[in-house]
């Protein structure tokens, strides 16, 4: 018998493979989502690798979420490992979202994160053991124009997890950062979100046309995230897991290009990504 895994976000994209994955593999899996009537795609990719799992619904960001976590708890028992994937991403110049897209943003995916981490630690420092692996990004670690706010979220994530690291190290608790680039999920398309001023007739309009043009041709031509779900797998398994993996191509190119190049280099590169005639 496997380790009992709680994956949330578990409808669609990294949350969904990484739930059949870590099923697959023949660990117990509780996979949680805002929406339980959304579970047919989950429930059909575990039953085609002759897995099965168990569907609780959870909105990370809702007041109740403590007390709804008590309960998955108490039905399924503590989990060995827990995969915090859960995350919505605004798409859009800071200026043109309002405080309802900002805060939107920072409830699911750092306070509703937390919120989850913090039911999961008791049962794990009682048990001496536990894994908690945190979905960051490559926005994590360099901020790009048209997702500040998602990038602000996700470099919280990162320091949250690299702080809570050496807090819980001492009760055998393992911390890990997966930081993915660009895969084909459907952040990109059927879950895609705008900020609410999002204007095509406003001052970042050439910018924003230019920026969602680019993200979605890379997106569609971008893998499935089955890689990301192999990688959070090798982490919930392995007995020494590293901190932080960064996956994908396009990931390590930036933040290669990130750490080696001047600064100013950079920075042109970036003008030059977004320099476009604005709009009279």
């Amino acid at each position: 018998m496997g380790h009992l895994v709680l994956v949330t976000g578990s409808s669609s994209g990294i949350g969904l493979a990484t739930a059949v994955a870590c099923a697959a593999a023949g660990h117990r899996v509780v996979a949680t989502m805002r929406r339980p009537d959304k579970a047919e795609a989950l429930l059909a990719a575990a039953r085609a690798r002759g897995a099965s799992l168990h569907v609780e619904a959870l909105d990370v960001a809702a007041e109740g979420a403590p007390a709804r976590i008590e309960e998955i708890l108490q039905k399924h028992g503590p989990p060995y490992a827990l995969v915090n994937n859960a995350g919505i991403a605004v798409g859009g110049a800071f200026e043109e979202q309002t405080d309802g897209d900002v805060r939107a943003q920072f409830e699911t995916n750092v306070f509703g994160l937390m919120a989850v981490t913090r039911a999961v630690l008791p049962s794990m420092r009682a048990a001496g053991r536990g894994r908690i692996v945190n979905v960051s990004s490559v926005s994590g670690l360099v901020g790009l124009p048209g997702v500040s706010v998602y990038a602000a979220t996700k470099h919280a994530v990162e320091g949250f997890s690299e702080a809570l690291r050496w807090e819980v190290a001492p009760f055998g608790v393992h911390v890990c950062l997966v930081e993915p680039g660009t895969f084909k999920t459907e952040i990109f398309f059927e879950n895609q979100r705008r900020g609410a001023l999002v204007s095509r007739e406003g001052p970042y309009a050439a910018m924003t046309e230019t920026l969602e043009r680019l993200v979605l041709e890379d997106a569609a031509k971008a893998p499935p995230p089955a890689p990301v779900a192999s990688a959070i797998l090798r982490l919930i398994e392995d007995a020494s897991p590293p901190f932080r993996t960064l996956i994908g191509r396009d990931a390590r190119a930036l933040v290669a290009l990130r750490r080696v190049i001047p600064d100013r280099l950079f920075a042109t590169g970036i003008r030059r990504l977004v320099s476009t005639k604005r709009p009279r």
